[in-house]
């Protein structure tokens, strides 16, 4: 991935990467940044990523609400799609990618949720570790499926330990469950089968309460863009050149 274009956001500026103001802006997950989505933007048309502050190239502190991000995120598009995009996001940034369907609908031709839920709840464990230190690898371990290559599992990116407590405290209290039947955009929904951070059953929760479609990926944990990072762009591209079918 080609390195950073910083692009004004919110009276700050954050990181972006790819085909900037494109057809589908992805947003990475807690503790993450953009470098995870590297095969799709490459592979993929169109596709776009920022990371969040005080993520991966972004100044400025992190947040540890959702809305935050997602007003962050409209403000985004506003400047450079204002034509609208699909919006996309992994983990939590699914969760920012549905709070902005129900902020400014218009906004938004679609949504791609990937690895995520209408309410995710975090292990107190987590929280705890996280005030005084960066991911246990227990935790980090949970990201993956069982026997990821080493070489999968080094690819993900960490922020700071501060940056992460803020994110996870985000999606603990992140739950639309009572107003998904409020969102109308078409969605497709990707989840690995082997996800033990937001199991299956969640992501067929969340297509059902959306209507909409959804993909379960054999074999693949929660990190599904670096899990099975061509099986997702295909996914996507189909996804966006049906237009939402």
């Amino acid at each position: 991935m080609n390195g950073p274009q910083m692009i004004a956001a919110s009276g700050g500026s954050v990181a972006a990467y790819g085909a900037v103001g494109g057809r589908c802006l992805l947003i990475h997950g807690a503790g993450e940044d953009a470098s995870i989505f590297a095969a799709q933007i490459r592979d993929v048309e169109g596709l776009w990523a920022i990371d969040l502050p005080g993520h991966g190239a972004s100044p400025g502190p992190g947040r540890s609400d959702v809305a935050d991000y997602a007003r962050l995120v409209l403000d985004v598009l506003a400047s450079h799609a204002p034509d609208g995009a699909w919006l996309g996001g992994h983990s939590m940034g699914g969760a920012v990618a549905l709070a902005a369907a129900l902020m400014a609908p218009a906004q938004l031709r679609g949504l791609v949720l990937i690895s995520t839920g209408a309410r995710l709840r975090v292990h107190p464990d987590l929280l705890t570790a996280l005030g005084s230190g960066p991911m246990p690898p227990a935790f980090v371990d949970m990201m993956f499926a069982p026997g990821a290559p080493d070489g999968v599992r080094s690819a993900l990116p960490q922020a700071d330990a501060s940056v992460q407590r803020g994110d996870f405290l985000a999606c603990d209290r992140f739950d639309v469950i009572p107003r998904l039947s409020e969102i109308h955009l078409p969605a497709l929904v990707l989840v690995g089968d082997q996800d033990r951070m937001t199991p299956e059953k969640y992501g067929r929760a969340l297509a059902g309460g959306l209507e909409a479609r959804i993909e379960v990926v054999p074999g693949a944990g929660h990190m599904l863009p670096l899990e099975a990072p061509e099986d997702l762009a295909r996914s996507i591209a189909a996804f966006l050149e049906g237009g939402g079918r």
